[in-house]
């Protein structure tokens, strides 16, 4: 008879119903997490009296001993909780293994282990987006950042920018995305230990020293809001959607300008595979599975809603089932930010032939336009009709404007609009280099505002390391205090 099934129900669950209701699947990922929220339980049973130092030696030392250790559920176990309740009790005997879940329930200790586990992810997946900021910043601030190249709207060439505006654009989607995490953090280090099954425990325990002991920033106060709220795992796993768009729109990008079309860009050999019967491929795998974990995790995050749409308060089996999607949104994203990082460091950009497309798209229309405002005094509306009827002509040609002598331009400039501007004008508005300089205002794709705001952003990761280290050094610090009172415990009971 299993701990579970008490005096209440008669035999065991059969096959298809354990295996139904079970969460053996995905429960490794909290067993450690499991086991250090029932070492601090017990030290907050043995702080409040309510079990003896002796019981709680015992249980400490057991526990202590399956540290890393349990790596999956039988076949015969419900789930992760019974597993560790069951060896402990192997070990330290009934009488005394029977004390630990003494003021608590699987309730509130699966909502803190998730949120343990969780908190990991959240900093394990904040180090990949420093990474690959760094990736994008470093290949910005390369002589590569200063190829310019057609910027698009609708896929059509709209105006001239450089590389590095380009990867600073992704860079600061990115950003925005770690900025998310950051502020998401607090919520989900909150700790629901000591809310129980929903009304809290008559035992004297100070659910704050167990928060502390687990390096929680406070407490969910609401015990019955303790063990039935997963928003914070919604939360997250919104912000890792959001990064995940981000991240298929980038991979997106790359495969576009990989193509033979466009040729922008050269594929990492170890990013890319060939075909099983076409010798010449070279396929852009890598970023087409990233367009796919994007999906994925889209998928994760309805499935979270969804589950948590109708449930009553407070806890429901149904919750289970959420946590699979949780932890498959936190490791595609991982996977995914690591697999990005490497490739952004190892592309290649093709500047000849990104030269070539650039000279072909009258990108520099604008800029044209807007000297016929600036020098020629005409109303932007009318030097933008003038523009695009010149531009109508000369594609027609099959030309653009920066492949046509700019003294044919100025001779279709003046029967166009009666206005005479000087070679010399003409020359410095089909420039892409003059294009992209001339827009120096903040957050422009002049080589300057380049130079400014890599450099910021550099700066700028350094404070994202800094807060990522400040959060693991807290967590850190509040497990070894926690060790150490485990220490005190077991040496004392071990000394008797």
């Amino acid at each position: 008879m299993k701990i579970t099934r008490g005096g209440r129900l008669a035999g065991d669950l059969t096959g298809d119903v354990a295996r139904f209701t079970s969460s053996a699947e995905h429960d490794p990922y909290i067993a450690d997490s499991v086991i250090e929220v029932n070492m601090a339980h017990v030290l907050a049973l043995a702080n409040s009296k309510c079990i003896g130092r002796d019981d709680a030696a015992a249980l400490l030392s057991a526990l202590d001993s399956l540290l890393g250790k349990v790596k999956g559920v039988p076949p015969d176990m419900e789930d992760i909780h019974m597993v560790i309740e069951e060896e402990v009790t192997r070990l330290v005997g009934q009488e005394t293994g029977g004390k630990m879940h003494t003021g608590k329930s699987r309730n509130d200790q699966v909502a803190t282990a998730i949120r343990m586990r969780l908190r990991d992810f959240v900093i394990e997946i904040c180090n990949s987006l420093v990474s690959i900021q760094q990736s994008l910043l470093q290949r910005a601030a390369s002589p590569e950042g200063r190829i310019i190249v057609p910027g698009y709207t609708h896929l059509q060439h709209a105006q001239p920018v450089t590389v590095a505006h380009w990867l600073l654009a992704h860079h600061d989607s990115i950003k925005r995305s770690f900025e998310r995490l950051i502020c998401a953090y607090p919520r989900v280090n909150l700790c629901p230990m000591g809310a129980a099954a929903l009304a809290g425990t008559g035992f004297k325990i100070d659910r704050s020293v167990v928060a502390k002991y687990l390096g929680f920033d406070g407490l969910l106060e609401n015990t019955m809001d303790a063990v039935a709220t997963r928003d914070f795992a919604i939360e997250v796993t919104s912000s890792l959607a959001i990064l995940m768009v981000d991240l298929s729109r980038l991979a997106e990008e790359m495969i576009i300008w990989s193509s033979s079309e466009f040729g922008y860009i050269e594929i990492p050999d170890d990013h890319a595979s060939t075909s099983s019967i076409m010798p010449q491929k070279k396929n852009p795998v890598t970023l087409e599975i990233i367009r796919a974990k994007c999906g994925t995790v889209l998928g994760d995050l309805v499935s979270l809603l969804a589950i948590m749409k109708a449930l009553p308060l407070t806890y429901n089996l149904d919750m289970q089932e959420l946590t699979p999607h949780l932890w498959d949104a936190c490791e595609s994203t991982v996977l995914s930010l690591k697999v990005l990082s490497d490739f952004l460091s190892k592309v290649k950009f093709n500047a000849g032939q990104i030269n070539v497309s650039l000279h072909r798209g009258s990108s520099v229309a604008t800029e044209l336009a807007d000297v016929l405002v600036r020098e020629g005094g005409l109303p932007f509306r009318k030097a933008h009709r003038v523009v695009g009827s010149i531009v109508k002509s000369l594609s027609a040609e099959g030309l653009s404007l920066s492949e046509v002598d700019p003294a044919r331009l100025q001779t279709m400039i003046s029967g166009e609009s009666g206005i005479t501007l000087p070679r010399e004008s003409i020359e410095r508005a089909v420039s892409p280099v003059m294009n992209v300089n001339v827009r120096d205002v903040r957050g422009g794709p002049s080589y300057a505002e380049a130079e400014r705001m890599i450099s910021e952003r550099m700066r700028s990761l350094e404070d994202e390391e800094s807060t990522i280290t400040s959060i693991r050094r807290r967590i850190d610090q509040a497990s070894e205090e926690m060790r150490r009172e485990v220490a005190v415990i077991v040496h004392s009971g071990a000394s008797k």
